[in-house]
């Protein structure tokens, strides 16, 4: 037994390691070499006196029309990517110091590392795009830095929406409230839970410090950085599914081994009286596993749900009792929430069918720590697809349901450790595999 728990903290531990170290390599790797400014640096160059600077929106001919900065000039990455050479640039462009915009940013820094390939030295991305842009909109700037050109070629402010008094309260409410409220209480779950042997509740305990950590990591990226920090906000979404992940694996162990007993060799099944014929006594096919090589297919393709799901380009300033700030969801986090951590539980679902498949003697064990973590990832795509889609047009709702979503969350777990003190934190339930089979 000692020898499958040393090999399950080992996978564990390189599932959690791996999981978080790929997106950053992957973000390093194809974007994060890219010169870039910020936006209110490229506002400072385009502002300066005989400023050689120019501001290139990237994006297709539709969508600059439809709106864009009246400072920029637009050059579609379709074209770029044809360029041939640095001394082709567009006449208009040729000696210039260029900023490329897109919408998100992505687009822009692709096409900033083309021409810098092509051998154009004085060539910058603007971070964030078009959302940043928005975001930092409240400092003063010129040259139609601030407004937008529409497709009916009027001109208009960057988007902006006034708050109604009880959304301004909602947000004071969550943001001040509601998360140290549930960042504190999952602390102190996880400190009951410290001395605890029991398989479920050691998971719990997992799952609480990782949602300590990861909303800790959000509470600082506002605190420190206004929410402009892309690597916390990905800590902190890293940080829930890891909590998902460690949440359904506790799940898991405590219905298999407080109530089904289907772990425990000398214990009966309560599936026993569907399936009439035990595994652990003779040798018939286990309906609860026959039950998972379904369940688990069926929730793999679930996972493909996100996988169309537009990416959406939202920003807009509003006001919060005079203070300004911006609303916003950045497409790169978008891109790890509905793209990579999708793709993520698909890999670790199938994982997880195939173990369960082969149907060694550990087969159940394993499977549960691959179809725990491919739910991880799953869940939590979820959560922020749901809440994106549906809040789309008001990120205020979106970040005040998230809160007490997880408010909910939180204090449930707490409330059943409650109830069932009694039963949980007696003698740890054994887990008895054998391995020899």
């Amino acid at each position: 037994m000692s020898s499958l728990h040393t090999r399950t903290r080992v996978i564990v531990v390189g599932l959690v390691v791996l999981g978080g170290l790929l997106p950053i390599v992957a973000y390093w790797a194809v974007l994060g070499r890219v010169p870039s400014l910020a936006p209110a640096a490229a506002k400072e160059r385009l502002s300066a006196p005989d400023s050689p600077a120019v501001l290139v929106d990237v994006r297709t001919p539709e969508e600059f029309l439809a709106g864009h900065l009246e400072a920029a000039e637009n050059w579609p990455t379709a074209q770029i990517e044809t360029l041939a050479a640095a001394d082709a640039l567009p006449q208009r462009l040729q000696g210039k110091q260029l900023l490329l915009i897109c919408s998100s940013g992505i687009r822009s820094r692709l096409a900033t590392t083309r021409l810098r390939n092509l051998g154009v030295k004085d060539v910058w991305n603007v971070q964030g795009g078009m959302q940043a842009w928005v975001a930092a909109a409240e400092k003063p700037c010129a040259l139609g830095l601030c407004r937008l050109r529409q497709a009916s070629g009027e001109s208009a402010e960057l988007p902006y929406r006034d708050s109604p008094l009880i959304e301004q309260g909602l947000a004071v409410w969550t943001g001040f409230f509601v998360k140290p409220l549930y960042t504190v209480l999952s602390l102190a779950i996880a400190v009951i839970l410290w001395r605890s042997t029991a398989p479920d509740l050691v998971a719990l305990r997992w799952a609480m410090l990782a949602f300590f950590v990861g909303e800790n990591f959000c509470a600082a990226n506002y605190l420190v950085y206004s929410d402009g920090s892309l690597l916390f906000e990905f800590l902190h979404s890293y940080g829930m599914a890891l909590c998902f992940g460690f949440a359904v694996f506790a799940v898991l162990e405590g219905i298999d081994l407080r109530l089904v007993k289907y772990s425990d060799p000398q214990a009966r099944c309560a599936a026993v009286g569907l399936c009439h014929r035990c595994i652990k006594h003779v040798a018939a096919p286990c309906g609860l596993q026959r039950t998972f090589l379904l369940v688990i297919p069926a929730v793999m393709v679930l996972c493909g749900m996100p996988f169309c799901a537009d990416l959406l380009d939202v920003s807009y300033n509003t006001r919060v009792f005079g203070t300004f700030y911006n609303y916003s969801h950045p497409v790169l986090c978008q891109i790890f929430e509905i793209r990579y951590l999708p793709a993520a539980a698909l890999l670790l679902l199938t994982v997880s069918w195939v173990v369960l498949w082969i149907n060694r003697a550990d087969a159940v064990w394993w499977s549960k720590v691959f179809f725990a973590a491919g739910c991880g990832a799953f869940g939590f795509a979820f959560l922020r697809l749901i809440l994106m889609q549906v809040y789309r047009d008001n990120l205020v709702w979106y970040s005040t349901w998230e809160e007490l979503t997880e408010l909910l969350f939180v204090v449930g777990a707490g409330w059943m450790l409650w109830i069932f003190r009694h039963g949980l934190f007696g003698s740890a339930p054994a887990r008895t595999v054998d391995e020899s089979r």
